[in-house]
């Protein structure tokens, strides 16, 4: 097998789906998306649905196209940073989900992978992310586990049932029953944690789980199975318990008695990965941060890795997982292709050009415009009661009014906004999260479609939008997760805006200390008559 080096590298081995029954391995280009953070993948995890994406009977929300790269599960080497992940530099160690991960490189969204926890080998972090953002998701995002509550799981002795029965246990449960239909396995729970351990080949689940429960039942079930054993989780689960539906191992087929469900006033949950965006899975990863990942690097939760596999022996794996022998994570190895582990760290290219504004909310304008005029940097350009056109946050629209002043120190253009109504604003979560200073830094440009879609590209989100003056006075802040509170604004240098800071450029230039603030009437944003009235009182 050829190994490939950062500097070499141009092509790549990638296992592709949807030409067939099988996957294919195939020479492919290296991926590049602006934004994105490169990976050079060492180990990836194989899963259920990767098997479904394979038959056609799964496909992401973010899959395109009838050919794919496979895979979903990755741990590997940060090769190319992203400016969205600072903290993620070249040649970080990180795991994650992705789009793409049967592949030597692949690219991943910031916001979906995290450093791996120091002691864990690439084959043992692959076996980790789905099984954690899964059952932390259907856990306790969507069944609102408390500490102390009876958890069920079905299908204990997969990989993810295997992930859930630890992370239960680590979350504070008071009692975790888990089931099998293999007395072989029966031993991987117990040494997983469950308390009790159920043959649902031999036992009757229900039986069982009311037994070990004192009648009462499991407060919340989570539920890997589904197919003719599902037909007994209403009973096993309390009255006003929740019941999540995660897999479906045994088919997606079952029957329900609805009484059972209405009687002991139960809530039936179901949960896919395969249909929610971006910005949700980014959510879902950032809510292991508090409590789960720090129990993987305690070693309260550990990989249970089943066997390894390199990439040309793939459909052996694939074979199996479909028969359910495993215990635990079946990993494909890509480390083959990869002789330098730790990438030089190397600058990120700019992506908007030069910072042209540093933007302070405050509380008190004048005061604030006050103690620059004592720095020397003036004079200061005030306008009141601004109210943006168009102005949206978060996607809806908002009255949002400011008081505004504005001055340069050289080249850079100070901002100073104080919101004056209660509308929504970024400006108002700045203020309201205990916040006085530096809120944004701003870069311009005179072709602003091409960075607002260059920022879209990138990954960042829109947290408020509008524009000031006509059509080419648009402005949006985009939402950066690695620095709270401090965002990027990107704004049209266009027409009457360009004129305008042309103009407060030019004053501070030759400021001999008079006049230190001028208010202005807002008009001079849209106004020609007022613009040549301002040009001809500065000479």
């Amino acid at each position: 097998m050829t190994t490939r080096t950062n500097e070499t590298a141009s092509t790549m081995r990638a296992l592709i789906g949807g030409k067939g029954g099988q996957w294919l391995l195939e020479e492919t280009p290296l991926p590049e998306q602006l934004g994105a953070v490169r990976i050079q993948v060492h180990a990836a995890g194989l899963n259920r649905a990767d098997l479904y994406a394979l038959e056609g009977s799964y496909t992401a929300n973010s899959q395109s196209g009838s050919a794919f790269t496979a895979g979903m599960e990755v741990a590997g080497v940060v090769e190319t940073g992203s400016p969205l992940a600072p903290h993620l530099p070249a040649g970080t160690r990180v795991m994650g989900i992705t789009i793409g991960a049967f592949a030597d490189y692949a690219l991943c969204h910031p916001r979906l992978i995290v450093p791996i926890p120091e002691g864990l080998s690439f084959e043992a972090a692959a076996t980790l992310p789905v099984g954690l953002i899964t059952e932390h998701d259907a856990l306790v995002t969507q069944a609102g586990f408390t500490g102390g509550e009876t958890v069920l799981i079905t299908g204990g002795t997969s990989a993810i049932g295997l992930i859930g029965i630890q992370l239960v246990q680590a979350l504070g449960a008071g009692k975790v029953i888990a089931t099998t239909t293999s007395e072989d396995k029966r031993t991987a729970l117990t040494e997983a944690g469950a308390d009790i351990t159920v043959n649902t080949k031999t036992e009757s689940l229900a039986t069982a789980v009311l037994a070990a429960t004192d009648g009462q039942g499991a407060d919340i079930t989570l539920d890997h199975v589904g197919g003719e054993l599902f037909t007994s989780v209403p009973e096993a689960t309390a009255i006003g318990g929740r019941i999540v539906s995660i897999g479906r191992l045994a088919g997606p087929a079952t029957q329900v008695n609805l009484d059972t469900i209405a009687f002991r006033r139960q809530k039936l949950i179901g949960t896919t990965f395969s249909i929610r965006t971006r910005s949700e899975l980014a959510d879902v990863v950032a809510a292991l941060a508090d409590r789960v990942l720090p129990a993987v690097a305690e070693g309260h939760i550990v990989p249970h890795l089943d066997s390894v596999y390199p990439v040309d022996r793939a459909d052996e794996a694939a074979g199996r997982l479909r028969a359910n022998t495993a215990v635990g994570k079946l990993v494909l190895s890509f480390a083959d292709a990869h002789t330098d582990t730790t990438p030089a760290p190397s600058p990120v290219a700019r992506i908007f050009g030069s910072i042209a504004q540093i933007g302070y909310v405050v509380r008190d304008i004048e005061a604030s415009m006050q103690g620059f005029i004592n720095c020397g940097i003036g004079p200061w350009f005030y306008l009141k009661n601004v109210k943006p056109g168009d102005f949206t946050y978060h996607g809806e629209p908002s009255d949002m009014a400011m008081d505004v002043a504005v001055a340069n120190s050289g080249d850079i253009q100070i901002e100073l906004i104080t919101p004056v109504n209660d509308a929504p604003s970024m400006y108002r979560d700045f203020l309201a999260a205990g916040h006085e200073g530096v809120q944004h830094v701003a870069y311009w440009s005179e072709d602003y479609q091409t960075l607002y879609d260059r920022a879209l590209a990138a990954g960042f989100t829109v947290g408020q939008e509008g524009r000031i003056g006509g059509e080419d006075g648009r402005f949006a802040y985009l939402a950066t997760e690695h620095h709270p509170g401090t965002v990027i604004e990107i704004s049209d240098l266009g027409g009457s805006k360009k004129f305008l800071f042309g103009l407060i450029k030019l004053a501070a230039a030759n400021w001999d200390g008079s006049r230190p603030i001028q208010e202005i009437d807002a008009r001079l944003l849209s106004d020609p008559d007022a613009q040549a009235d301002m040009l001809a009182a500065l000479g």
